[in-house]
């Protein structure tokens, strides 16, 4: 097609291949713009946590791009990062409130964030989470540390321009899209996946809108007792095995979707596709991955999401493909895509909710509950009930089966009930969500002639 076809041209049926610029919009457009989208929609949006203070701006930029990275192959993923994330910022609200009322969900995401280390002697600094930091108060082994809103948005690097600029980008193609079937017009695969990373991005927006974004310095806290004063004190020896900190015996937790996260990240590494950085103990920092547990009612609203989320690429399903073969293999990844997360969703639901109920370590539903809960320490991982040294070679494999952590450590064993659910599923899912990115772009070879106009806003805007 040249750039001189009318618009009567367009309207008249038929298909075409690959179109050059012209008054409404080409093939270049098409890309360009839900590209420009969707490089937004993830950028703008992910939130990483604090550095380590040896590192800086390009260990942001690094995180970032992870994190980026996981937006673009699974959006659905950093939404149940940032549920995870506000459950406990939200949740530290009402541990400090009965104290410290200036305590906010601001302040909640900042600790949670590695935005505050804990100084001792003999040890490098290391974050504290802020249930940690509220249990050092508590214990007077530390002095409160009164930490305004505005320390916390002095070191807060939002970029509001480019935050304003993506949500008028967002909100213009959102418009633009759903505006092209009412008018008759025809809309690619690739703009309807846009719109399912619009949904992913806006929901992520809203419950990371607290989070301090691209914080590059902590805020140190000295401790006033030896770390040796505080781990012995309640029950275990400085010398123990701790996973980030050797405050981790003061809320270490671990549940189903960490556990898989951990999982399937460490088989992966196993399987040189990935590499993970070498572990530094004590952490320097918290990883930005770090999905944390979300609260009762919020584990039902992330199967609503993902199953929206999955529900957008069912509005593809009438769309013009090249080849029959290829409409069919749509229907069925973005029909079993929906499948997988309800069957999925509704399985590992049950399993959360069951795990909620039976050690409730998470939200506590009563201020005297969650006082209780948080000085509840425990057991040390070298003495826990699940390290049991193999004695078969069964035994050896059905450990290495169950967790593919370096050092086995327990709390991320998985029963073999989950993995013989998760596993093939989450490989088809994957299968499924790789084709529908490529779908996305084989089928710009050949659409109908009227994906190519364009929405003349002029027409509704009253003017001279």
């Amino acid at each position: 097609m040249n750039c001189s076809t009318t618009v009567p041209n367009l309207l008249s049926g038929g298909t075409r291949g690959w179109v050059g610029q012209s008054d409404d919009r080409g093939t270049l457009d098409i890309v360009v713009s839900s590209s420009i989208t969707i490089f937004l929609c993830i950028w703008t949006t992910v939130c990483v946590n604090v550095p380590s203070p040896e590192h800086g701006v390009w260990a942001i930029f690094r995180d970032r791009w992870h994190m980026f990275c996981l937006g673009l192959l699974g959006p659905e993923f950093t939404v149940l990062l940032a549920i995870g994330q506000y459950c406990s910022a939200r949740a530290s609200v009402r541990q400090f409130k009965a104290k410290y009322n200036n305590w906010t969900v601001k302040h909640g995401f900042f600790a949670d964030m590695g935005g505050v280390h804990l100084q001792v002697e003999n040890l490098k600094s290391f974050p504290i989470t802020s249930k940690q930091l509220y249990f050092l108060a508590e214990h007077d082994f530390i002095s409160y540390p009164h930490i305004t809103t505005t320390m916390i948005n002095d070191k807060n690097k939002s970029d509001g321009l480019a935050r304003l600029i993506a949500s008028l980008q967002i909100l213009w193609f959102t418009l633009s899209t759903i505006s092209r079937p009412i008018k008759g017009y025809a809309t690619t695969t690739l703009e309807i996946t846009t719109l399912a990373y619009i949904f992913c991005a806006w929901a992520s927006m809203f419950f990371w809108r607290c989070k301090p974004m691209d914080v590059q310095d902590p805020i140190m806290v000295q401790c006033k007792v030896p770390l040796a004063a505080i781990v012995d004190r309640h029950g275990r020896s400085a010398a123990e095995h701790f996973h980030l900190t050797p405050l981790d015996f003061i809320d270490r937790q671990e549940w189903i979707g960490s556990k898989l996260w951990t999982y399937y990240v460490s088989l992966l590494r196993k399987m040189k596709i990935i590499y993970v950085y070498e572990k530094e103990l004590p952490a320097r920092h918290f990883s930005s991955f770090n999905f944390m547990a979300p609260d009762k009612p919020f584990v039902i609203l992330i199967l609503m999401i993902a199953c929206t989320y999955s529900a957008i690429f069912l509005a593809a399903w009438n769309l013009h493909f090249p080849t029959d073969l290829e409409r069919l293999l749509w229907r069925v990844c973005t029909a079993g895509t929906m499948g997988i997360v309800v069957f999925g969703g509704v399985f590992e639901v049950i399993g959360i909710l069951i795990e909620l109920h039976r050690r409730r370590p998470f939200l506590p539903d009563t201020e005297s509950n969650s006082e209780h809960q948080l000085h509840e320490i425990p057991v040390p991982v070298r003495s826990h009930p699940l390290v049991v040294e193999p004695k078969t070679k069964w035994q050896l494999l059905l450990q290495n089966a169950r967790n593919k952590t370096e050092d086995k450590d327990p709390y991320f064993d998985i029963h073999l009930r989950s993995l013989l659910v998760t596993t093939p599923l989450c490989a088809l899912y994957c299968l499924f969500r790789a084709y529908i990115i490529v779908a996305d772009i084989i089928t710009l070879r050949e659409l109908p002639a009227s994906a190519f106009m364009a929405i003349q806003w002029s027409t509704y805007i009253p003017h001279i």
